[in-house]
């Protein structure tokens, strides 16, 4: 069964709210090209990301995406931990979204792309330290707050635990696709120790959003 979401790219009128399930896709149309240009330029991510994105394009992907980036990389190579813009990093999600998901919408695409930076990060030499100490879901989900200040500064999320089986986050100046890559991330923290969360999704804009995890008891 899939999900419709579909966002103007201003603030909402109205809150949209929807239930998110790790089975149910993700159906609609975006304006892929405005998300990018509602980047500021002072938003960026790291290396490893864009490194991991280029890595998986075919080719020819990679040469239609290269004259649109606005930092490329010198000597077409991403360092891991220095900080490149944000808005180049959506040109590779979008060109890596339709790659390797080609019969599902680019929100779809997108939010399993979400679900694989969480990988990219547990391959890591800091992500090894983390899965080391053995968190549960629940202790995972409330250390993300604090990743993401080391890997993505530039938005605030604040992870409060309701009960022992319920995290809530807000977030604040998330730039891109809240409704969709943020998704995936947060799923995938639950999946990748082998839980199967269930979301309330509440969104008040494209960069702010509340999310409420729920994990089975």
């Amino acid at each position: 069964m899939a999900f419709s979401v579909r966002l103007a790219e201003k603030t909402f009128a109205t809150p949209r709210r929807f239930h998110v399930l790790p089975d149910r896709a993700l159906v609609g149309s975006v304006d892929a090209e405005a998300r990018v240009a509602a980047i500021r330029p002072d938003v960026t991510t790291k290396g490893m990301y864009l490194a991991d994105l280029m890595a998986r394009l075919e080719p020819r992907r990679v040469e239609e995406v290269w004259p649109k980036l606005q930092a490329a990389p010198r000597h077409r190579k991403y360092q891991q931990f220095l900080d490149y813009p944000f808005a180049d990093a959506l040109r590779w999600l979008h060109a890596v979204a339709r790659q390797a998901y080609p019969s599902v919408s680019l929100l779809e695409g997108l939010r399993r792309l979400g679900r694989d930076t969480v990988k990219v990060f547990l391959a890591s030499h800091a992500g090894q330290v983390v899965r080391s100490m053995n968190l549960g879901p629940r202790e995972a989900l409330l250390r993300m707050p604090a990743m993401w200040k080391v890997t993505d500064p530039s938005h605030t999320v604040i992870a409060t635990e309701r009960s022992p089986t319920e995290v809530h986050f807000d977030v604040r100046g998330f730039p891109g696709w809240i409704d969709c890559g943020l998704i995936g991330t947060l799923e995938q923290v639950v999946l990748s120790r082998n839980t199967a969360p269930e979301m309330d999704v509440v969104l008040f804009s494209p960069e702010h959003g509340e999310f409420t995890v729920r994990i089975p008891g």
